[in-house]
């Protein structure tokens, strides 16, 4: 996207959420900020850096700290490049003020009836949350839940290999596939992780990653173009509605939520912690539309035949783990340990 529409696009924010003259200027330049961070391309592989941001943003903001405006920003810079592209005739933004106007030309949008409805889902999402409020489209009662067992499992093998170079410093083992093995069913690497992958699995598939309006942040932020072709003034006009409604719910009072939780209010006591979005990994969470604690009694029964099939369906896994490329041997190698682990 263009640097002009970047920036129109915050000052048409910030009129709207009333910022001050001081937070609209630090909120138009953090905007446009990322252009001079080197950190292209911006329409691709940022969405951790997105839930980082806008988590930090709401940290600060409740902090009273004014460089929440200028985080958002970047946030919300990310996202609108990922919505539209800059094609050569792109033109200053023209945005359809009007919410009918908006979800007329997303209906006369000439596309796939596939994509169209996506297209026609987004648009009244976000003019749901626009006109009535977050909770008229998002339960607060929702959550973010890791998809499976296996999934509990994966995420750990990541972090494992993540912290592999600590609990192993000596690269003639960790760099070579035999050591490796070797090194993993040592004695000492089960002390290291043994205790903390069974406390993982527990807590991962017993308790949603984020609930509440954490959730619906990271589902707003978390919206992309559907995959058909799409039309630029739309696109445009999504990008803004989509970056109003993440920046209102980032960059308001707690009084101003219907609900309160460790999103709405500032986290005072050192032994809670907020629900940090960057936590969550797409390919391992979704959002589940039922009560968190229904949920949570479901899954609390089940535990034990969530393990007990994950074990059978493991040889099954394992080979087809085999060719996936996606996945370094060594992760594959960790894993292993780590079923073995359930196994015994």
């Amino acid at each position: 996207m263009l640097r002009t529409n970047h920036k129109a696009i915050a000052q048409k924010i910030a009129a709207e959420l009333k910022f001050s003259t001081e937070n609209t200027s630090i909120f138009v330049s953090g905007s446009i900020g990322p252009d001079s961070h080197a950190d292209f391309p911006h329409a691709t592989g940022k969405d951790r850096k997105i839930l980082s941001k806008i988590e930090t943003a709401r940290t600060l903001y409740l902090m009273n700290d004014e460089y929440s405006y200028g985080e958002l920003g970047n946030a919300l810079h990310y996202i609108q490049d990922k919505w539209v592209n800059n094609p050569p005739d792109e033109k200053e933004a023209i945005f359809a003020s009007d919410d009918d106007d908006f979800l007329k030309s997303v209906k006369q949008m000439k596309t796939p009836d596939e994509t169209a409805k996506e297209y026609l889902s987004i648009a009244n999402t976000l003019l749901t949350t626009k006109n009535t409020g977050i909770e008229s489209w998002f339960n607060h009662a929702w959550g973010i839940w890791h998809g499976d067992y296996a999934s509990c499992i994966y995420v750990f093998a990541d972090i494992v290999e993540l912290m592999l170079p600590t609990l192993q410093p000596d690269t003639s083992i960790t760099g070579n596939e035999k050591n490796l093995r070797t090194y993993v069913r040592s004695e000492a690497f089960r002390k290291a992780t043994q205790e903390g992958f069974y406390a993982s699995v527990i807590t991962n598939f017993l308790y949603p990653k984020t609930s509440g309006y954490s959730a619906a942040i990271y589902c707003l932020a978390s919206i992309s173009p559907p995959s058909g072709n799409g039309n630029p003034a739309v696109d445009l006009n999504i990008s803004y509605r989509l970056s109003l409604e993440i920046a209102r719910y980032t960059l308001s009072p707690p009084e101003w939520f219907k609900f309160r939780d460790n999103w709405t209010d500032r986290i005072t006591d050192q032994n809670s912690k907020r629900n940090q979005l960057t936590y969550i990994v797409p390919q391992y969470h979704v959002l589940i539309t039922e009560d968190s604690e229904k949920v949570h009694e479901e899954r609390h029964l089940r535990f034990n035949d969530e393990r007990k099939n994950f074990l059978i369906e493991w040889p099954k896994i394992q080979a087809t783990l085999q060719t996936v490329r996606q996945r370094s041997e060594t992760w594959k190698i960790l894993l292993s340990q780590l079923v073995e682990f359930l196994q015994t």
